[in-house]
């Protein structure tokens, strides 16, 4: 493709100069540099300089113009020979290139290895924790940060106080810097960069050991000698002004009971083995232990509570009596200071409140308005009468006294007095208990003055007669008052003793309305004759008893039921 400087000088004219061939050199020159690099030049730049042309100069021209068209024939087949040839200078700057990579990447390489020397490659894991670029020494202590084992063991004392023992103060020591040494010898370090495109991923469980006698030497210095112990504390109860009682729980404090010591060391060992490092003393079961604990106290205090809530409903058939916690309270006296040494009730309180109960529900020995037959409506005093309710204080304070110390609510009736010596109960029919009275309108009406007696059954005279009562002195005569049937009997032989005489009568129907010895009886020593002035002998009037025909005594015993209210008395 370019022809040689020689072959170009040979076909240069001879004539001339010698710049202008210099020139024509250069310009060859340029044209190869041209040609080497693929460029193309216009012909101009190839062409020998112009020079003054002669006759002689054309006429050479034209006689060689045949061989100069087959010369330029020639080149080019010449030219196109020579294009198949290579240059080596890219072959040259291509393994210079190589060279200078591999020189390079040698370099790099030894540079990245050498940045890693001394520490873990990257994306490199220990326990989920990344240590890459990490010396050993920077890889422990960033294991160590991120471990469960803490550099201290807290001790939580049952008061909520806490306490530390240093790891290092039982001798600790762990598998952990051992492992972090493993790991670092088993990474590759010449794999440096291969390294950046994956993750090494190293797990363990950490292992420790320590010194049991420094551990136990460091528990009883924390617990034993270094400190204030506080003494355990008894639950107890307290009175809560308005609400009632309530418990205050026992403390355990923190005095370790040195009997025990082997329990709370085997404890702590324990809890460390299974890797807890936060340790709950209350659980050892080393300290001294309160005397009384709540849970002994629970009976109690609800047995105290009831008291503040006790209801005792006393029933009075037409209404009830409530007596509650409040005024209980004041009857209660503690034994001692402490509420569980006990208590009892004070019965003086108790019976103060037994005597307002009984003025307000008591009927017995009271006067009572009466709507008599012949008079109107009257009143029959008391007098020697049994007819009407009568609470028996004493019993019923110790009811109530029991009922308290046992600290339950009840619905109770009153005890009422009985005669000890008649078994006389000093009670009613309930039936007939108002507010206002005790008594219905079946009853015997007995008019002394008048000597008459009439049976009245729901305001019905079922039947009446003429009776003798007794002799008005101070030993025979009949006292006025409200009675009560109570009791019957059939073919009684009456004894007794008046005026320095006894006696002894046979009846056949003894009807009981009285406990001094009063009754309703039949009397045939009277011969048939009753009523009228008869009483005021002595020979006929009765020794106190309501004496009546045979078939009328008869009347009551088969008739009258038992509780029937008898009013006696005396008007003009």
């Amino acid at each position: 493709m370019y022809e040689s400087n020689e072959n170009f000088i040979k076909g240069m004219p001879e004539h001339r100069s010698e710049s202008a061939a210099k020139e024509d050199m250069a310009r060859l020159i340029a044209k190869n540099m041209s040609m080497n690099s693929n460029s193309s030049f216009d012909n101009e730049y190839y062409q020998p300089s112009a020079a003054p042309r002669t006759a002689t100069q054309t006429k050479k021209k034209t006689a060689s113009s045949g061989t100069k068209k087959k010369s330029t024939s020639s080149k080019k087949v010449g030219t196109k020979k020579k294009a198949k040839k290579k240059s080596k200078m890219p072959i040259v700057l291509f393994s210079t290139f190589v060279v200078i990579m591999i020189c390079g990447g040698v370099v790099f390489y030894l540079l990245g290895m050498n940045s890693y020397k001394g520490t873990f490659l990257d994306n490199t894991y220990i326990n989920s924790v990344d240590v890459s670029g990490k010396s050993q020494g920077d890889a422990y202590k960033l294991l160590k940060e991120n471990s469960v084992i803490p550099e201290s063991v807290t001790f939580l004392k049952p008061d909520g106080s806490r306490f530390y023992i240093d790891m290092a103060s039982i001798g600790y020591n762990d598998n952990t810097k051992e492992l972090v040494k493993k790991y670092y010898s088993q990474q590759d370090h010449y794999s440096w960069f291969s390294a950046k495109f994956k993750t090494t991923t190293y797990t363990f469980d950490t292992k420790f050991t320590y010194d049991k006698k420094k551990l136990e030497s460091e528990l009883k210095r924390k617990m034993l000698e270094a400190q204030t112990a506080k003494e355990p504390q008894d639950a107890y109860i307290t009175e809560d002004g308005t609400k009632g009682f309530t418990i205050v729980a026992e403390k355990y404090g923190e005095k370790v009971d040195e009997s025990r010591l082997d329990s709370l060391n085997e404890f702590v060992e324990r809890e460390l083995d299974d890797f807890k490092f936060e340790i709950d003393l209350s659980n050892a079961d080393c300290y001294q232990k309160p005397k009384i604990t709540a849970e002994m106290l629970e009976d109690t205090c609800e047995k105290l509570n009831n008291l503040y809530n006790i209801e005792i409903n006393l029933d009075f058939t037409y209404t009830t009596e409530t007596l509650y916690g409040d005024r209980v309270m004041d009857w209660i006296i503690f034994n001692g200071e402490d509420v569980t040494d006990g208590y009892y009730v004070d019965k003086d309180k108790c019976m103060e409140y037994v005597d307002e109960v009984a003025a307000k529900y008591d009927t017995y020995g009271i006067d009572r308005k009466f709507k008599s037959t012949n008079h109107g409506t009257i009143t029959v005093k008391a007098g020697q009468g049994c007819y009407g309710w009568w609470i028996d204080k004493e019993k019923t304070r110790d009811m109530l006294v029991e009922l308290i110390e046992e600290g339950t609510d009840a619905d109770i009736e009153p005890i009422y007095y009985v005669n000890p010596d008649s078994y006389f109960e000093y009670a009613c029919n309930e039936d007939w208990r108002t507010e206002d009275t005790d008594y219905s309108n079946t009853y015997i009406e007995v008019d002394l003055y008048a000597q008459h007696l009439w049976y009245y059954k729901n305001g019905k005279v079922m039947m009446e007669s003429d009776i003798v009562s007794g002799y008005p002195n101070e030993s025979r005569n009949t006292p006025e008052g409200v009675y009560k049937l109570w009791y019957k009997e059939r073919g009684k032989t009456l004894v007794g003793e008046s005026d320095g005489h006894s006696y002894a009568s046979y009846v056949e129907y003894w009807n009981y309305i009285s406990t001094i010895g009063v009754g309703l009886h039949d009397a045939s020593w009277q011969n048939g004759v009753f009523g009228g002035d008869r009483y005021k002998s002595s020979t006929w009037g009765s020794h106190g008893c309501i004496n009546m025909p045979f078939e009328k005594a008869q009347y009551v015993y088969e008739n009258i039921e038992l509780g029937t209210p008898v009013f006696m008395y005396w008007v003009q």
